[in-house]
């Protein structure tokens, strides 16, 4: 079938050999380039996926740079210039362990039921 239509189509407009050739090749660079345009390795596809991954990136950098901001606020507040003594009780109790004297410390395996199971 395709032979036939290419048959038909050389001899309807009288196409000689040199030229059908030269418009295979030409026709073959265009597809070949239309094709790397859009399924290449710098091709629309890849374009709009690494877009997608600097967005991704870009999301995750915001939120390291939020939590940047609020850890220097904490050395911030625990500095010998402002020296806030409940921020520097709390973190020596939640980091360290560490507990005031005359505390008492329970430590508890399970946890305690908040209902009587009657």
């Amino acid at each position: 079938m395709t032979r036939n239509f290419l048959y038909n189509f050389v001899k309807k407009y009288k196409i000689t050999k040199p030229l059908f050739i030269g418009y295979s090749i030409v026709f073959s660079v265009i597809f070949y380039f239309l094709f790397f345009i859009f399924f290449g390795d710098k091709g629309l596809v890849e374009f709009f996926s690494l877009r997608e991954q600097i967005a991704n990136r870009d999301a995750i950098k915001q939120e390291l740079l939020s939590k940047m901001e609020a850890k220097k606020n904490m050395v911030d507040g625990i500095s010998l210039n402002s020296l806030d003594l409940d921020l520097l009780d709390e973190q020596s109790r939640k980091v360290l362990g560490y507990v005031g004297k005359g505390e008492l410390v329970i430590y508890q395996d399970q946890p305690i039921p908040l209902e009587d199971p009657k």
